[in-house]
C-alpha cells in the first residue's frame, strides 16, 4: 500500500491547482483580527492554532478544549522542564520519576501515558520500541509554542492520539534579532542559550544553541543514595525561503544528546546517555482558495544504559528511526465550507544489539476533514485509514457539533475514536527467560464524548468539559506460569471528567483557577488507574507593572493509587507553590528568577520517587 500512496500524493502533488492558508500563520502566537462575522462585534486578540485540524484555525472556532503555550509563558514560568509546563495544563497529569532529568510521564484525561501523540513540527517523537516520549530530552530554550488539544485526534494524526495531541514547535526569531540566556541556581543549576537568525532575500533561519546541568538530588528512597545529576546540550536550526508569490521551501534541524544518573533498586546499571536528531524539508504552496504541503523527514533516537560497573563501551544500546512523508492539501470549496485531505507514510526501523524478531515496519494512511461555519453553526467531521504492518489497519472518526448561541460563547458536542498501536517491544521483543513479546496483540481501541462550553462573559473567560472515555484491550506485561513478562489485551477502562477553567482581569491582577476531577478506572475490576488523581486544582495569579512581571501559583493534586509489589499502595495528595519575577533593567536586558516548589514540600507523583525539592533559578537575558 506504501507504493501506492506515495505514487497518488506525487501524482496529485504535480496535478492540483495552487493552495490557501499561508504557512507564515501557523508560526504566529497570535494575531489582532476584527471578526463581526460571528457575532464577536469587536476586534479580540486571536491565537491561531494548527494541531487541531492541521491547518491553521482561529483558536475561538475550534470545537475541542486547547491550550497555547507561548515563548513570552515558558520564559516566565517557574517550571523548569517540558513535563512541568504541560502539568499545568488542566486535565493534565504528570507522573515523575524524582525531578528534571529523570523519565516523566504525561497522563492527558486519565488515559495512559503513550496515550497522547506528542510531535515537533508535525513529526513524531516518540520511541518506536517503548512507544513513551521521553519528556527529559526535550529543552525548553527550543521552543516557540505549544500547542495542547485535549480528546482524540487519530482521526487526523493516526495512532496514540486517543487522549490528546502535543506539538511543539521550534524556536524562530526575526532576521537580525539576537537573544541570549544565562541561568545559575541551586543544587549546582547551569542553563546557557544563544539565538540568534540570519536573512537571506525573502527568507531567513534561526540557529539555537544550548547547554543545561545540574548536580541533582538522591530521587530514589530505596536504593543508592547518592545525587542524581544530568546534563544536556542541544542544537537547532529552522528556517525558510520564499521562492515567489506561491510557493516557499523550509528546513528544519536538531541534535540533542545528554547524560543521566539514576538509582538502580537491583544494582544494574544507573546511568543513561543519548543522541537525538531530527531534520525535515516541506515545500507549501498559496493561492487564493488552496492549500498544499509536502513534507518529508527523519527522526531518531538512540539510547545507552550503563553504570555500575559497565562501561559505556559495554552499554545497551536501542536505536530507533522513523522516516516520514506527509502530504496536506486544503481547498476553501466556500464562505463557510472547508474541505483537507491528506496522506501520512512512515517508516520505523528498530537497531539494537537485542535480536527482535521484526526490526522495521511501514505505516501508510490517508485522511480527510471537512468543516461548515455560517457564524452561528459549526459541523466538523474527520476520517481517517490507518494500515500498520503487523497489526492490521484501523479507520477512526471525529464528529464534533458546535453552535455561537450567544455572543463570545460556543457549545459543542464532540464525538471521535482512536487507537493505539503496539510498539516493537510488544510485539517483537526476543524470547528469554524473563520477557517476550507477543506477534497476536490487538491494538488498543477508543470511544470517547465531549460537552464543552467556552464563553467570555462580563470579562469572565470559562471552559467547562464534560467527558467520558471507554478503553478496549489494554495491553499490560503479565507474568505467565513461569514467572517471564509478555504482553495480552488484558482489560477495559472507563474514564469519567469534569473540567473547568476560569480566568479574569481583576484590580490590575490577572487570575486563573483551574478545578479537575477524574475517575479513571478498570471497567472489569472497578479498580482505579495508577498515579491518576480523583482530584486536581490550580490558582495563578499574575501582574505586570512597567518594568516587573510576577507569577505565583498553587497546585494541589490529591490522593491516587501507586505501584506497590504485588498491588497498589494510596499516594497521599500535596500542594506546590511555585513562584516567578522578571525585572526589565532596559530594553535589551532583563534579570529573571524563578523557584519551583517554594516551600519545599514533600512529595511524591510516583511511588519511592522522591518530587523535586524547592528549585532556585537566577536568569539574566539579552534581547536585540
Amino acid at each position: 500500500m506504501k507504493k501506492t500512496l506515495i505514487a497518488l500524493t506525487i501524482t496529485t502533488l504535480f496535478a492540483s491547482a495552487p493552495f490557501l492558508i499561508n504557512e507564515a500563520h501557523a508560526n504566529d502566537t497570535s494575531v489582532k483580527k476584527e471578526d463581526n462575522s460571528k457575532g464577536k462585534g469587536s476586534a479580540v486578540d486571536e491565537v491561531f492554532v494548527v494541531t487541531a485540524s492541521r491547518t491553521p484555525q482561529l483558536s475561538s472556532d475550534i470545537l475541542s478544549s486547547i491550550k497555547v503555550i507561548t515563548r513570552e509563558e515558558i520564559e516566565l514560568a517557574s517550571a523548569s522542564s517540558v513535563a512541568e509546563l504541560l502539568n499545568d495544563i488542566n486535565g493534565l497529569q504528570m507522573s515523575q520519576n524524582g525531578g528534571k532529568g529523570q523519565t516523566a510521564s504525561i497522563f492527558s484525561r486519565g488515559t495512559n501515558s503513550g496515550h497522547i501523540l506528542v510531535i515537533i513540527d508535525g513529526q513524531r517523537i516518540s520511541s518506536a520500541t517503548l512507544g513513551q516520549v521521553e519528556f527529559a530530552n526535550i529543552s525548553t530554550a527550543q521552543i516557540e509554542r505549544i500547542e495542547v488539544i485535549k480528546g482524540p485526534r487519530a482521526s487526523l494524526w493516526g495512532s496514540d492520539a486517543i487522549g490528546g495531541v502535543i506539538q511543539i514547535f521550534t524556536r524562530k526569531l526575526d532576521a537580525g534579532e539576537l537573544a541570549f540566556d544565562l541561568g545559575l541556581g541551586n543544587k549546582g543549576q547551569q542553563q546557557a542559550t544563544l539565538s540568534t537568525a540570519i536573512g537571506h532575500g525573502d527568507g531567513a533561519t534561526t540557529f539555537t544553541i544550548s547547554a543545561e546541568s545540574s548536580n541533582g538530588y538522591d530521587v530514589f528512597e530505596l536504593a543508592e543514595s547518592d545525587a542524581d545529576g544530568y546534563n544536556r546540550e542541544n542544537a537547532s536550526l529552522k528556517g525558510f525561503q520564499q521562492i515567489n508569490e506561491q510557493w516557499r521551501l523550509n528546513w528544519l534541524a536538531k541534535y540533542n544528546q545528554g547524560h543521566g544518573e539514576y538509582d538502580n533498586a537491583f544494582g544494574g546499571p544507573n546511568e543513561n546517555a543519548f543522541e537525538a536528531n531530527q531534520w525535515q524539508l516541506s515545500a507549501t504552496q498559496n493561492n487564493d482558495k488552496w492549500y498544499q504541503e509536502i513534507v518529508v523527514g527523519q527522526q531518531s533516537n538512540e539510547s545507552f544504559t550503563y553504570g555500575n560497573g559497565q562501561s559505556k563501551e559495554d552499554a545497551s544500546i536501542f536505536k530507533t528511526t522513523r522516516l516520514q512523508f506527509n502530504w496536506l492539501a486544503n481547498y476553501q470549496i466556500s464562505e463557510q465550507l472547508t474541505s483537507t485531505v491528506g496522506v501520512d507514510s512512515f517508516e520505523e526501523k528498530v537497531k539494537t544489539l537485542t535480536d527482535y524478531d521484526k526490526k522495521e515496519r511501514d505505516i501508510d494512511s490517508i485522511f480527510t476533514h471537512l468543516a461548515f461555519d455560517n457564524g452561528s453553526l459549526i459541523i466538523e467531521g474527520s476520517l481517517r485509514y490507518d494500515d500498520i504492518e503487523g497489526v492490521g489497519s484501523k479507520t477512526t472518526h471525529n464528529i464534533s457539533i458546535g453552535s455561537r448561541f450567544i455572543s463570545d460563547s460556543l457549545v459543542s458536542l464532540n464525538f471521535g475514536t482512536g487507537f493505539k498501536a503496539p510498539g516493537f517491544n510488544d510485539l517483537y521483543y526476543p524470547s528469554d527467560a524473563y520477557s517476550y513479546g507477543n506477534s497476536d496483540l490487538k491494538a488498543e481501541t477508543s470511544e470517547s464524548i465531549e460537552l464543552l462550553f467556552k464563553s467570555e462573559i462580563a470579562s469572565i473567560q470559562t471552559e467547562l468539559s464534560v467527558y467520558t472515555t471507554e478503553i478496549e484491550n489494554l495491553i499490560e506485561w503479565v507474568p505467565d506460569e513461569n514467572y517471564a513478562y509478555h504482553p495480552i489485551n488484558v482489560h477495559t477502562a472507563k474514564i469519567e471528567g469534569i473540567e473547568l477553567t476560569l480566568a479574569t482581569e481583576l484590580n490590575g491582577f490577572d487570575h486563573q483557577l483551574q478545578l479537575n476531577y477524574l475517575d479513571a478506572k478498570n471497567d472489569l475490576t472497578g479498580e482505579q488507574l495508577i498515579r491518576r488523581a480523583k482530584n486536581t486544582a490550580s490558582y495563578q495569579l499574575s501582574h505586570n507593572w512597567d518594568k516587573v512581571t510576577l507569577l505565583a501559583s498553587i497546585h494541589y493534586q490529591g490522593k491516587r493509587e501507586g505501584s506497590e509489589w504485588p498491588g497498589t499502595i494510596t499516594l497521599p495528595s500535596h500542594t506546590i507553590v511555585n513562584f516567578s519575577a522578571n525585572y526589565e533593567m532596559n530594553p535589551s536586558w532583563k534579570l529573571g528568577f524563578k523557584v519551583n516548589n517554594l516551600l519545599d514540600a514533600d512529595y511524591v507523583t510516583n511511588n519511592h520517587y522522591i518530587g523535586q525539592p524547592a528549585q532556585y533559578l537566577l536568569t539574566i537575558s539579552y534581547r536585540k
